[in-house]
């Protein structure tokens, strides 16, 4: 079963694995509507969770913390995902010092670069995508209202439309 990752436009990114690419677009709804974001599959990904040594939250149902990514699954964020941070953080440990003490200025640099680039992956894809409207009316009014991705507003509006038509009254006193 392929898995995509869907990067947002606000530069979150998700990882679902499903059959297909409406099938992700529909698990990812619980997030939002993917129509909007930009949706590629992978063919490794590898995350490491590492149990918490204790309780810090009460309402946490899974006690873990991110350990980390696998290295392919990391080259494919940098690269994919975040290739603007990922440059900039390679100029920053292209010029670290390999010893001793990081000067206040070199550190701060080094910082308000990371900085501007996490700002920049924020705002890189914010309002660069809008949902391609079904030629369906009603699909296009429900992709609008309710914000849906296209195949689970086509999906929906074939159901509604089976069930009207299955609630007609019956036509048996016409003459055959």
């Amino acid at each position: 079963m392929p898995l995509f990752i869907c990067r947002w436009q606000n530069g979150d990114f998700s990882a679902v694995s499903a059959a297909s690419r409406e099938e992700a677009m529909e698990l990812l709804d619980e997030v939002g509507n993917a129509d909007v974001a930009e949706l590629f599959t992978t063919k490794r990904f590898m995350v490491h969770f590492q149990l918490k040594k204790q309780v810090d939250n009460v309402e946490e149902p899974v006690p873990v913390d991110l350990d980390g990514f696998g290295d392919e699954t990391y080259e494919m964020l940098c690269d994919r995902v975040y290739p603007v941070y990922s440059k900039a953080s390679i100029m920053v440990h292209d010029d670290w010092p390999t010893s001793g003490d990081v000067p206040k200025g070199k550190y701060d640099t080094a910082l308000k670069m990371l900085e501007e680039a996490l700002v920049t992956e924020r705002m890189r894809n914010w309002d660069s995508k809008t949902a391609e409207l079904s030629d369906d009316p009603q699909v296009a009014e429900l992709q609008k209202r309710a914000d849906v991705p296209r195949p689970m507003a086509e999906q929906a509006v074939e159901e509604r439309r089976r069930h009207a038509i299955a609630e007609m009254p019956s036509q048996s006193n016409k003459v055959q």
